[in-house]
């Protein structure tokens, strides 16, 4: 050990006690915790950036009314339009998306966004056996085949 590596050291004790003195719940830490502890609260600063953004993404502002178009039903779901989905994809979706809006324990509780992912659900599921309600998918899911 050096002569700076003593004098460090005795500098560093001698500050961890007037520290201790003065604030009993307080400790000087190594530099080597300083980084992990810095590299653990950006690695958080990230993750609330990402769940933000998420949410953010997660987050409509109720339309006027009831929903009674297939499109807005399928942007609502965060379709890219209204041919691009099955009725899996809507029961899925809409299971993500029900907790987050559930207005007893949602994240974003919301009676009236749970009201229109309801109505958007019925009416995605209802539009997709309408159109596909014959052939190889009715089939595939167990319904009536022709």
């Amino acid at each position: 050990m050096g002569e700076t590596d003593a004098s460090d050291g005795a500098i560093r004790k001698a500050l961890a006690v007037a520290l201790a003195l003065a604030d009993p719940g307080a400790r000087i830490l190594p530099g080597e915790d300083v980084r992990r502890l810095e590299a653990a609260v950006e690695t958080l600063g990230y993750r609330n950036k990402t769940l933000a953004h998420a949410l953010q993404r997660l987050s409509f502002q109720p339309l006027d009314g009831r929903i009674t178009h297939v499109r807005d039903a399928a942007q609502l779901f965060g379709f890219v339009n209204e041919w691009c989905f099955d009725e899996d994809q809507v029961r899925r979706r809409f299971r993500e998306l029900a907790p987050v809006y559930h207005p007893d324990t949602g994240i974003v509780a919301c009676r009236e966004r749970m009201g229109q992912l309801i109505d958007a659900r019925n009416l995605l599921v209802h539009h997709v056996r309408s159109v596909y309600g014959s052939g190889d998918w009715m089939t595939r899911r167990g319904g009536p085949s022709v």
